[in-house]
């Protein structure tokens, strides 16, 4: 008897159906048979955070049983989040890739296992034969060996296959060969291959006008307010725009196998690669499918995944074995620290995952030590964490990474003393780690003291080889920018910290090409081959173009300076 494609597809999903219900999966008590109660625990946890906007949505089986906005788009404004208010996804964005992906794979159009660059050759990575090895499996479950943004040249992390690293990068890579492979735009291909198809009507990978009525404000730590980004080019690693609702669209047609055969969401939500290493207990049971993050506990499998541009953070979970779960988006650089809390008074249960990734909640020493810091002197609020030997933080309450990231977040929120501060200590307590000298030789940087940035870049290149970024800076800040067959140079700006030069020739990275301060002007000399550049300058923190350049070029929705070298 032939059998025919639909046939197949409909017999075994009846197959997966009835081995999945006859599965035994603990039940998962959803928290919305008393909305006030759920709504006052949100809003509790979101005043604790500090987080001003959350947008969340609920599914059960095949229904969107819940779904609020809470709090306000801006702080400014006061303005209401409800169920219409647009968010940036992030990395949420990463999942709805992975699925536009699957559907060329279902259609003949990719091979999984097919080296990418055979369909595209990638100049970014010529220069290392290992990038022959990438396959698209291997970059949607983030076993690449690419890091996750390229700081200076993209370089590898580890070979191809070996192990998980999470990698934007690899994202970005595949994109460009769907792009190739389909003759569409990555804004046209998802929204013809998978937005439209599913009915996500306030999703798009690129800014609409029309989101403008209702979009929700980013804001950082303390509450400040910046301009959202308007993303006039899609990226499949970040520039989603959505609601919680229509993301909610999403988690469904994974769910219950909706626009992909029943055979390809297993494939999605099988095991590709171990996310921790062997003997880590605390966060045992997570693993990595093509594109989502995988989670395996008492409470049954789930598939999971977080989202981080900064100032907009966000998380998603749910239970294919009980057809439950949850989105949560958040307009906070806080977002993050309380979804321990939201997720487990929507739906209980344990999370690895959400221990893994290591955001600080209210509750935590490193998120009130940052609230004391903004209040504060140094000296006065780094007491309570200090160690016995009062020279660095007390490491059982705050650990290298957790300490590092709040010296990025002091950073970013412009408290650059205070940063310095942070992460010297934190270089004093982990004194075998590259990265604290890297993080550190940054805080220098930033505060313009660049002999002891070059200093300590150096230290943590030598100790780290891989790591070209400290090299280059380091180089940079010592010999580089006495050499060289281009200068740039800046006027004025004499009282500025820290002024550096960014373009197409070192990936728009604000940090490895310093510029110098030299008889009474900002100087850089790069070495570079014959070619057009786009560039600008970057006046502590705030771009810029070349004064003395009137040639310049709308490129990635920015005006850019244009200069070129010639033989």
């Amino acid at each position: 008897m032939k059998v025919t494609n639909s046939l197949f597809s409909a017999v075994l999903l009846t197959f997966l159906t009835l081995h999945l219900s006859a599965q035994k999966y603990p039940p998962v008590k959803l928290n919305v048979d008393e909305p006030e109660k759920l709504d006052d625990y949100i809003q509790h946890y979101m005043a604790e955070a500090g987080v001003p906007g959350l947008g969340l949505a609920i599914v059960s089986g095949d229904e969107l049983v819940y779904y609020k906005g809470y709090g306000v788009r801006s702080m400014d404004t006061r303005e209401k989040v409800d169920d219409n208010t647009i968010f940036a996804a992030a990395s949420l964005s990463k999942p709805l890739f992975a699925y536009g992906v699957l559907k060329l794979m279902e259609a003949g159009k990719i091979d999984l296992d097919k080296p990418l660059f055979q369909y595209l050759e990638y100049e970014d990575l010529k220069h290392d034969d290992r990038y022959k090895k990438i396959t698209a499996r291997m970059v949607m479950s983030h076993s690449s060996g690419l890091p996750n943004w390229r700081r200076g040249q993209l370089d590898f992390s580890n070979d191809p296959g070996t192990q998980f690293g999470y990698s934007g990068e690899g994202f970005v890579y595949l994109m460009r060969v769907v792009e190739k492979i389909t003759g569409q735009n990555m804004q046209d291909f998802m929204q013809e291959t998978v937005l439209q198809p599913l009915g996500m009507t306030r999703s798009s990978y690129v800014w609409k006008p029309d989101f403008e009525a209702n979009v929700a404000i980013p804001h950082d730590d303390l509450g400040h307010t910046y301009s959202p980004s308007r993303y006039d080019a899609a990226n499949s690693a970040y520039s989603l725009l959505t609601t919680a609702v229509d993301y909610s669209i999403f988690i469904r047609a994974i769910l219950h196998a909706k626009g992909l055969k029943p055979q390809t969401i297993q494939a999605m939500l099988k095991h590709e690669i171990s996310v921790t290493k062997e003997g880590d207990e605390e966060h045992g049971g997570l693993f990595w499918g093509l594109g989502l993050g995988l989670q395996e506990t008492s409470d049954g499998p789930a598939f999971w995944h977080w989202g981080d541009n900064g100032m907009f953070k966000c998380f998603v979970i749910a239970y294919p074995g009980q057809k439950v779960g949850m989105v949560y988006f958040t307009n906070s650089a806080s977002g993050l620290g309380i979804a321990k809390e939201i997720v487990q008074g929507v739906l209980g249960g344990n999370y690895p995952s959400i221990r893994w990734l290591d955001y600080s909640g209210p509750e935590l020493p490193a998120f009130k030590l940052l609230r004391a810091l903004a209040k504060e002197d140094f000296k006065v609020a780094i007491r309570p964490y200090l160690a016995k030997n009062g020279l660095h933080q007390d490491t059982a309450l705050l650990n290298e990474r957790t300490t590092n990231r709040m010296g990025y977040n002091l950073l970013t929120l412009g408290k650059i003393e205070a940063a310095q501060e942070i992460l010297r200590m934190n270089m004093l307590a982990y004194p075998e780690s590259a990265n604290v000298y890297d993080s550190y030789g940054e805080a220098l940087l930033r505060n313009g003291q660049l002999k002891e940035a070059a200093e300590y870049y150096g230290k943590a290149a030598k100790m780290d080889p891989n790591n070209e970024a400290a090299k280059t800076i380091a180089y940079q800040l010592t010999e580089g920018n006495k050499k060289g067959n281009k200068t740039f140079i800046l006027g004025a700006y004499p009282n500025a910290k820290q002024v550096s030069l960014v373009g197409s020739f070192n990936g728009w990275n604000r940090l490895t090409y310093p510029m110098v301060w030299e008889n009474g002007q900002w100087i850089a000399r790069l070495d570079l081959e014959p070619g057009k550049y786009t560039y600008q300058f970057v006046v502590d923190g705030v771009s810029i173009l070349d004064p003395k350049n009137e040639e310049t070029e709308y490129e990635g929705g920015r005006h850019r300076s244009v200069m070129e070298v010639k033989e």
